[in-house]
């Protein structure tokens, strides 16, 4: 849970090995440039090692449970090879995992072989969670944030294909103020959640184990009554429950 800025990357059908690495290192001449500039802290070499790839580039099928109505699993698919390279924007954002990846046709499943969908093409679902940015204050989220966005969005070219989601609404539009508001309403919800559990443990043990980045938060105690406030209902089932447990 947390304020996340979701991206896809996709190169042209027919696409060569070659070809993606050499679109792959152009993305990351344009990440340098961020750096040099100030926008983002860190940014690593281009690995194609497979250990990498299994743990950054893997995607997902999702299939639904048989019998089971509005459940469904998923099938991890580990690239079978492709070009990867993280970058860091800022303390405390989650680091872009970023390049291009192929992905088999086939995959064995509880001993069904299944479709992927992914077809033969070079391409690349990622995200970067850049809420907790914001236990440095705003000014270092926003620059956390924006830089993310704005990497993302100048990758796009003729020869490669992005899509941005962006949690905050800062994207398309640029608003600040849209950020702003989704970021206070974010970490209202989750200093709730949090506090709320972290009582119910304090009570239940007598000690509370919960842990969450959101305490850190300098304004933790403000954010949590603000985010009770407007999920009191909510919040209030919540605590019954897991009273419960």
């Amino acid at each position: 849970m947390g304020l996340t800025v979701h991206f896809k990357l996709a190169a042209p059908a027919g696409f060569t090995g070659t070809q993606a690495k050499r679109l792959v290192e152009s993305m990351r001449r344009v990440a340098l440039r961020f750096h040099g500039e100030g926008l983002v802290d860190r940014v690593q070499p281009i690995t194609s090692d497979a250990k990498t790839l299994r743990h950054f580039g893997s995607d997902w099928l999702i299939l639904p449970v048989p019998g089971k109505e509005n459940t469904t699993i998923g099938v991890e698919i580990f690239p079978s090879g492709g070009f990867l390279f993280q970058v860091e924007a800022g303390e405390d954002c989650e680091p872009l995992q970023l390049g291009l990846c192929q992905y088999p046709l086939k995959v064995w499943f509880q001993g069904n072989e299944l479709c992927t969908k992914k077809g033969a093409g070079w391409r690349l679902s990622g995200f970067s969670k850049t809420q907790y940015a914001s236990l440095h204050g705003w000014e270092h989220f926003e620059r956390c944030h924006c830089a993310v966005v704005e990497l993302l969005a100048s990758f796009r070219t003729a020869d490669l294909r992005m899509k941005i989601s962006d949690e905050g609404d800062y994207w398309p539009r640029r608003s600040l103020t849209r950020l702003r508001e989704n970021l206070d309403h974010m970490n209202g919800l989750v200093a709730a959640a949090a506090g709320a559990l972290k009582d119910i443990d304090e009570a239940a043990a007598g000690e509370s184990r919960v842990q969450s980045p959101i305490f850190a938060h300098r304004n933790f105690e403000r954010l949590e009554v603000a985010g009770a406030m407007r999920v009191a209902p909510m919040l209030k089932k919540f605590r019954a429950v897991m009273g419960k447990l």
